[in-house]
C-alpha cells in the first residue's frame, strides 16, 4: 500500500541533499527543499516500508515535525526551491512571448496579452519554435524559474501539463501551463496563475 510522508527538519544544515540520496535509494517519490529558515521540508509518498525508513532517517536529521499527509501521486522525487534555468516574457507589436529554458533549449509561447496574477484570469498561449518568434520587441519581465509539479520537466511539457515557479520583477509564484488542443508548433495552451500567496486578484 502507498503511504505518504509531510515533514519539516531542524538540523544540519547538508539535510536537503542528504535526504535526496536517501529517497533516492529508498525508492520514494516526492519533493524536499531547503528554506532560507534553515528548515528542510520534506513531501514522500511510496511503498510503506520506504516511507517508514525515510521517517527514520530524518530522525538522525535533527528535531522533526510532521503534518498531516496524502498520497499525491508524484513520478519523481525532486528538490524544489532551485532554479532551473531562465525565463523571460517579450512585449511586441504583435502581443506577448513567454520563453523558457528547458534541458538546454527554448520552448516559447505567443499571447495575445500579457500574463496576469489573477488566478481567475486564463490566457491562450500557442506554442511556437523559438527561432520563429518575431524579432525586436523588449522585456516585459525577466527572471528565474523553478519547475514544480508531480511529473519531472521537459515530460510534464510533452503530457501536456507543466507547473512551474517564477521569480520576476512582474511575475512571482506559481503558474500553471495546460495544452487543451493538438500537439506541438501551433497547439492551444493557457496559462494560469496559481493561488499562492503570490496571486492578486483583479490584476
Amino acid at each position: 500500500m502507498s503511504a505518504a510522508l509531510r515533514a519539516e527538519v531542524r538540523g544540519d544544515a547538508g539535510g536537503r541533499d542528504a535526504v535526496l540520496a536517501r529517497a533516492h535509494e529508498l525508492g520514494v517519490r516526492g519533493w524536499v527543499r531547503a528554506d532560507e529558515d534553515g528548515m528542510v521540508r520534506v513531501h514522500a509518498e511510496g511503498d510503506g516500508e520506504a516511507v517508514a525508513a525515510l521517517r527514520a532517517f530524518l530522525a538522525g536529521l535533527g528535531e522533526v515535525g510532521e503534518q498531516p499527509a496524502k498520497v499525491e501521486g508524484h513520478e519523481q522525487f525532486a528538490v524544489r526551491g532551485v532554479p532551473a534555468g531562465a525565463f523571460v516574457v517579450r512585449a511586441g507589436d504583435r502581443g506577448f512571448a513567454l520563453v523558457l529554458e528547458v534541458a538546454g533549449e527554448l520552448a516559447a509561447w505567443t499571447l495575445r496579452r500579457e500574463p496576469s496574477m489573477d488566478p481567475a484570469v486564463r490566457r491562450m498561449a500557442i506554442q511556437t519554435p523559438a527561432e520563429r518568434l518575431p524579432a525586436g520587441g523588449e522585456d516585459w519581465d525577466r527572471g528565474l524559474y523553478e519547475q514544480g509539479g508531480r511529473v519531472p520537466w521537459p515530460e510534464a511539457l510533452r503530457r501536456g501539463h507543466a507547473v512551474c515557479v517564477l521569480h520576476g520583477d512582474r511575475l512571482r509564484g506559481g503558474f500553471a501551463l495546460q495544452r487543451t488542443r493538438g500537439e506541438g508548433p501551433g497547439s492551444q495552451w493557457l496559462l494560469v496563475k496559481r493561488r499562492d500567496a503570490e496571486a492578486v486578484s483583479g490584476s
